[in-house]
């Protein structure tokens, strides 16, 4: 292949970066308006450690165009999907299997939380599921890459929700304590 040809070839897979993101099925309820299949516009992960005793990455999924600097789209018709993942002392982040749990209960290992924006509303994921990490880069250039398998099965109370899908998130921040 000629110099031009790999040139041709790098620009194409940089373009595609930013415009392959998987869609996600979200599910808030049982009508119409409560369903939405987002399609990422911006995938961006934070990976922070926050003291000796928390590590947090968060993930960060919106319909509208987003960098890493810039607030979240305020406005109402825009799609967010926001989880949170906790590792506490001395866990590392790897790939595997977290799950869904409330931001109430008291986990023994790590766990995640999740928030949904839709119609200009924000909801916390009832817990249910899990968060499947597959692949994990934590360079300032990297990126993560996983499994939405978040599921809320129903109950008197609170409807039925899910929200899953494929995901790959680019690192906008990895905060390391020294």
């Amino acid at each position: 292949m000629t110099r031009w040809g790999y040139l041709l070839l790098g620009g194409m897979l940089l373009s595609c970066r930013d415009q392959s993101a998987a869609p996600i099925r979200i599910v808030l309820g049982p009508s119409p308006g409560d369903e939405v299949t987002l399609t990422p516009r911006a995938s961006l992960a934070e990976y922070i450690e926050i003291s000796a005793s928390e590590t947090t990455l968060l993930l960060t999924f919106t319909s509208a165009a987003r960098s890493c600097d810039s607030a979240p789209d305020p406005a109402k018709d825009s799609v967010g999907l926001s989880v949170r993942i906790v590792l506490p002392e001395g866990e590392k982040l790897a790939p595997g299997s977290i799950p869904l749990l409330a931001s109430t209960e008291a986990p023994k290992g790590a766990y995640a939380t999740s928030t949904v924006k839709l119609n200009g509303q924000r909801r916390e994921l009832l817990p249910g599921g899990s968060v499947e990490l597959r692949a994990l880069d934590l360079n300032p250039l990297g990126s993560v890459e996983g499994m939405l398998k978040l599921e809320f099965p129903g109950d008197i109370s609170h409807p039925a929700t899910r929200v899953s899908g494929h995901f790959v998130a680019y690192f906008c921040r990895v905060s390391r304590l020294r």
